[in-house]
C-alpha cells in the first residue's frame, strides 16, 4: 500500500489512471515548489510502472522488480540528480541516454526519474531531446522540476506536464494535526508564512520557528526606530538558506504594511503581529514601502545567485540601502 501526503494522491491516481488504460504518456514534467514532498509522488509513480503485477493503480510490492527496487538495485531504473550539489551536467545524461537505448533487463518497463530537472546544463538539456522525442518501447520518462524555473521549450514539449500547487487550506490544516501538537493558530500562520506548503509549514512548527520569526521582526522594528545595522545584522543566520528564509519573512513583514497603508484587508501573511504591521504602516507612505519591499527583494536574489560575495556585506549594503533611501528618504 503506498502512502502518500494526501494533497498529492489525486494527482497520483488520474496518471496511473491513465496508464490503466493505455494512455500513459511517456514522459511526465511534474512541475511542483518546494515543500510539497513531489518527490514521494515520483518515487511512487516509479514504483508503479516498475511493477511486474500491479495491484490497480499501485505496485504489488512483493514481485521481484518491486522487491529490486525497494532495494535500490533495479538494472531497468535510473535516477539522475545533481552530485555534491552541481548541476546535471552532459555526462550524466550521455550515460543515461546510452543505457536508454537498451533492452530492459528484467524484461519489463524502463523508468528514468531526473530529480531537479531544472538542475540540467543547457548542454545537458539539449542532450536529453532526442532520446525524451524517440524513445524505446516500454521506456518511461518522470522529470520533477521547481515550478518557478524554467526548461528548454523543447522539454515541455516532448512532456505531459502537471502543474502541481499547494492544498486547500482544510487539507493541509488536517494533515499538520496529525503530525504535531500545535495551537490551530499556531498551524495557520505556519502554513500562511509558507505560502500553503504543508512540509515547510510542519517544519516550522516543529523546530519553532515562529518565535524566532516574531523575534526576528521585532528586531527589525529596532532596527527601524534606531537606523542602525547593527541592531539587525547580527540576527541573520549565518546559513544562507536560513537567512534566505528570514528575508522571506520580512518580505511578508513589508507587503503587509503596504497592504495596511492601502486599506487593502485580505491576503495578510502576518496576521500573527497586525498590530506592529499596522505600526509600523504608518510611519511611512506607500512608495517608501514599495522601495523597502524592492530592497530586500534584490539583497535576497544577490544572496541566492552570487556565491563570491561574501554574506554580510550583502546584508549589511543592504541594510544600509533601507536606512538611506527609506526610513531617511
Amino acid at each position: 500500500m503506498i502512502s502518500l501526503y494526501p494533497w498529492l494522491a489525486p494527482t497520483y491516481h488520474k496518471i496511473t489512471g491513465a496508464f490503466d488504460e493505455a494512455l500513459g504518456h511517456h514522459a511526465l514534467l511534474l512541475r511542483a515548489d518546494v515543500g510539497l514532498g513531489v518527490a514521494q509522488l515520483c518515487e511512487a509513480l516509479a514504483q508503479r510502472l516498475m511493477c511486474l503485477t500491479p495491484n490497480g493503480d499501485e505496485a504489488c510490492g512483493q514481485c521481484h522488480s518491486c522487491h529490486l527496487m525497494q532495494a535500490n538495485s533495479h538494472p531497468d531504473f535510473q535516477h539522475i540528480a545533481p552530485i555534491e550539489n552541481k548541476d546535471i551536467g552532459v555526462d550524466q545524461i550521455r550515460a543515461m541516454n546510452e543505457q536508454a537505448t537498451q533492452h530492459a533487463q528484467q524484461n519489463g518497463n524502463k523508468v528514468i526519474y531526473i530529480e531537479q530537472a531544472h538542475r540540467l546544463t543547457e548542454a545537458a538539456a539539449n542532450a536529453i531531446l532526442k532520446t525524451l522525442e524517440e524513445p524505446r518501447p516500454n521506456t518511461y520518462f518522470i522529470l520533477h522540476c521547481d515550478i518557478q524555473t524554467a526548461l528548454l521549450p523543447t522539454i515541455y514539449s516532448r512532456c505531459q506536464v502537471w502543474n502541481l500547487l499547494p492544498p486547500e487550506t482544510e487539507v493541509a490544516l488536517q494533515w499538520l494535526q496529525s503530525q504535531v501538537s500545535a495551537e490551530t493558530l499556531e498551524m495557520l500562520t505556519a502554513l500562511r508564512v509558507n505560502y500553503g506548503r504543508p512540509l515547510l509549514a510542519l517544519a516550522m512548527l516543529q523546530q519553532n520557528q515562529l518565535e524566532q520569526r516574531r523575534e526576528f521582526l521585532r528586531q527589525f522594528w529596532v532596527f527601524y526606530r534606531r537606523r542602525s545595522p547593527l541592531e539587525l545584522l547580527p540576527f541573520f543566520a549565518k546559513e544562507k538558506d536560513m537567512a534566505l528564509q528570514q528575508l522571506d519573512w520580512l518580505l511578508a513583514f513589508l507587503s503587509d504594511a503596504l497592504k495596511a497603508k492601502l486599506q487593502v484587508k485580505n491576503g495578510w501573511i502576518c496576521q500573527d503581529i497586525e498590530r506592529g504591521v499596522i505600526q509600523f504602516a504608518q510611519g511611512l507612505s506607500a512608495p517608501a514601502l514599495l522601495q523597502a519591499g524592492n530592497i530586500v527583494q534584490k539583497v535576497r536574489l544577490d544572496l541566492q545567485t552570487i556565491n563570491a560575495v561574501n554574506q554580510e556585506l550583502i546584508l549589511l549594503d543592504g541594510l544600509t540601502r533601507l536606512i538611506t533611501d527609506v526610513f531617511e528618504g
